[in-house]
C-alpha cells in the first residue's frame, strides 16, 4: 500500500517526483509549440513555501517592474479557500479561481458532526474582481456615516483579517464561530457596525492596531456567549426529552422480566 505521508519534502517519492515534473517542462518546451510562448516557473518541493504563498510572491515580484501592466489577468487552480483571502490581498482588478466543485453533505450522529466531501466533474469559475464589487455594494452605504475616508482597499484588508477568526491552514477558529451557523454574516454585521465609529483601520499595510479592534473584539466576545448560552440549551433539551430503552429478549431473561 502506498503511504500516503510520502507526498511531502524530504521524501524519496518528493524528490523523484520533482525531478519527473522538470523533465516533463523541458519535454513539452521542446516538442509542443503550444508551450514554446510561455514563461513557465518550477518551484518544487525542494523550494520552502506553500505553493499558494510562492505564486504570491511571484505576482508581487512582477507589479514591482516598470514593466508590470496593471491589466494583467491572473488565475489559480486550487481548491483551497485561503487563495480566495491571498487574492484578494494582492488588490489585482483581475484575478480568477478555477476550483472543483463539492458536494457538502453534514450529518449529526450522536451529537458528533460529520462532514463529508464528494468531488463532482464539474467546475466552479470565481471571479475575485466581482467579489470585491460585493463587498463595495456591502459597506459602501457606510460612506457618509463613517469619520474617515472610505477605502475599500482597506476595508478589503480589515475583511481579511477579522475572517482569521473562523480559522484557516494554520489557525484554529474560535470554538464559538462555524461557517456553517451563518459566523462569517455576524463577523460582517460587526464590522459594519463598528466602521462609522473608528478613528482608522485596524490593519495598515500588514499591521494589526489591536487598540482599533477592541470594539469589534469586545461585540464578537458577545456573540460567544449567546453562541454559548444557545448551545447550552440545546443540550439541555436533548438531556430532558422522552428517552427509550430497548431490551433484547435474553437480556429480559437474565433480568427476570418480561418480554
Amino acid at each position: 500500500m502506498f503511504d500516503r505521508n510520502a507526498i511531502s519534502p524530504g521524501t524519496d517519492f518528493m524528490f523523484d517526483l520533482c525531478q519527473q515534473l522538470h523533465f516533463f517542462v523541458k519535454y513539452k518546451v521542446n516538442q509542443d509549440p503550444l508551450y514554446q510562448n510561455l514563461n513557465i516557473v518550477v518551484t518544487d518541493g525542494v523550494v520552502p513555501g506553500e505553493g499558494e504563498h510562492k505564486m504570491l510572491d511571484y505576482i508581487r515580484n512582477l507589479r514591482l517592474s516598470k514593466e508590470y501592466d496593471p491589466n494583467t489577468r491572473h488565475c489559480f487552480y486550487g481548491a483551497d479557500a485561503d487563495l480566495i483571502m491571498l487574492s484578494l490581498l494582492t488588490h489585482e482588478p483581475h484575478f480568477f479561481i478555477i476550483r472543483e466543485e463539492h458536494i457538502i453533505k453534514k450529518q449529526k450522529n450522536g451529537g458528533v458532526q460529520r462532514v463529508e466531501l464528494t468531488m463532482t466533474n464539474n467546475f466552479q469559475l470565481l471571479h475575485i474582481s466581482l467579489l470585491r464589487e460585493y463587498l463595495l455594494l456591502e459597506y459602501k452605504l457606510l460612506q457618509g456615516k463613517m469619520r474617515i475616508r472610505f477605502d475599500i482597499e482597506r476595508i478589503i484588508d480589515d475583511f481579511v483579517f477579522f475572517c482569521f477568526f473562523i480559522g484557516n491552514d494554520f489557525l484554529p477558529s474560535l470554538s464559538a464561530l462555524d461557517i456553517a451557523e451563518g459566523s462569517l454574516d455576524k463577523l460582517i454585521s460587526y464590522y459594519k457596525t463598528c466602521l462609522p465609529l473608528m478613528t482608522d483601520y485596524i490593519t495598515d499595510k500588514g499591521t494589526i492596531h489591536w487598540d482599533r479592534a477592541e470594539p469589534f473584539i469586545m461585540l464578537l466576545g458577545e456573540h460567544e456567549n449567546e453562541v454559548f448560552k444557545n448551545r447550552i440549551d440545546e443540550m439541555k433539551k436533548r438531556r430532558s426529552g422522552p428517552r427509550t430503552v430497548t431490551i433484547s429478549q435474553d437480556t429480559s431473561k437474565l433480568l427476570g422480566t418480561s418480554e
